[in-house]
């Protein structure tokens, strides 16, 4: 079965009123809770508590946690110092059990970040250590950790790769998030990799892409074949969560984007793909009027 969540990063987080008052007005009810690099800050600790009250409400309910990337000596899953990467262990720990009672049963971690090519071995060696030490707090809170399909010089940037790092783990521990922005130039291949990697995929990142580098647009506003996507998709034979990620078309030139405005845009991004087949033959047959 196919449910959609939202990016906590897609309307502004829960970090104001303005937002808070935002997600009681929406049709979203799961959502993945997106951590910055900044987890452990106060400002973070704040917004972790006006999730909790909102989960109180019934109006989130967290199927997902992001966990935060970008800060190699903080987050970096694969870094390469041995060191410095059981600290990085540690913070995941830290953060998952800190947030056990809102947490969901899906996790999406970032295997690396942008790495010369030539690292590549070394760090999938250090993925496997990690995910290995991650297997006690898994088991313990019932989690599936899901590596992200990654674009450029990143861990996990195709399909070999991707499978050579989860393959000796368990697949009720350790699956993927299919992020289909990050497929960048490779788009047309997206329906075959959907295919290839479907036994292990829960999750996905959902957003359209403008064939260039990455969007994050609404889905249909840009160059991807939504109708082979959707029905490769439906094709995967166990549950998927559909997580719209849709962030950087509503921030782009640090614009304030009133976070209603954001919600209806991904409920209605929601609405075209459930209907995308019977819209496809209509906007096809379609006449623009007096041409």
């Amino acid at each position: 079965m196919i449910s959609y969540a939202l990016s906590t990063s897609a309307f502004g987080g829960v970090s104001t009123p303005e937002c808070i008052n935002a997600l009681r007005q929406s049709k979203f009810r799961k959502f993945e809770m997106c951590f910055g690099v900044k987890a452990f800050s106060e400002e973070v600790q704040q917004i972790c508590r006006n999730v909790r009250q909102l989960v109180k409400e019934g109006v989130m309910d967290i199927a997902s946690i992001h966990m935060p990337f970008h800060n190699g000596t903080e987050w970096d899953a694969s870094y390469p110092d041995e060191d410095i990467r059981k600290k990085i262990v540690a913070n995941h720990v830290k953060l998952l059990r800190d947030n056990a009672d809102i947490a969901g049963k899906l996790v999406t971690i970032h295997a690396s970040g942008e790495p010369p090519m030539e690292e590549h071995p070394v760090r999938n060696e250090m993925i496997h250590r990690t995910l290995a030490e991650l297997m006690p707090v898994a088991e313990e809170m019932d989690l599936t950790l899901n590596i992200e399909f990654l674009p450029r010089t990143c861990l996990g940037n195709c399909v070999e790769e991707l499978l050579q790092i989860i393959a000796d783990f368990d697949p009720a521990r350790v699956g993927i998030c299919l992020d289909v922005n990050h497929i960048m130039t490779r788009y047309r291949e997206l329906p075959d990799i959907i295919a290839a990697l479907a036994p292990r995929i829960n999750s996905f990142h959902i957003c359209d892409y403008d064939g260039v580098d990455e969007t994050h647009w609404m889905p249909g506003q840009g160059v991807y074949n939504w109708a082979e996507i959707l029905t490769s998709i439906r094709k995967i034979d166990h549950d998927v969560l559909l997580i719209l990620e849709t962030e950087m078309q509503l921030k782009r030139n640090a614009r304030q984007i009133d976070p209603i405005f954001a919600l209806r845009q991904n409920e209605r991004a929601c609405w075209f793909m459930e209907n995308f087949a019977r819209l496809n033959e209509e906007i096809s047959s379609f006449v623009i009027p007096g041409n």
